[in-house]
């Protein structure tokens, strides 16, 4: 039986797992390696957004809660 290349896993609530066999494949051509350069400035970048989400929480300034009062008014 052949070698599968590509194995996929599943976890209901958990999500996908995929298991790539790279023998025999060129790792690190010039394309993957550009995929590879971009893949990783695509979660600096993610990361960078979460930061800035972040510290735009953090400068809000934080409302007081109020407690609201019946008054009768006669």
């Amino acid at each position: 039986m052949a070698e599968r290349i590509f194995e996929i896993e599943h976890e209901p609530g958990k999500g996908f797992v995929v298991r790539i066999n790279t023998a025999g494949i060129p790792l690190f051509s010039e394309e993957v390696q550009s995929h590879l350069r971009t893949a990783r400035k695509e979660r600096l970048l993610a990361l960078r957004s979460l930061i800035d989400a972040a510290i735009e929480q953090a400068e809000k300034p934080r409302k007081k809660e109020t407690k609201r009062k019946n008054i009768k008014v006669e």
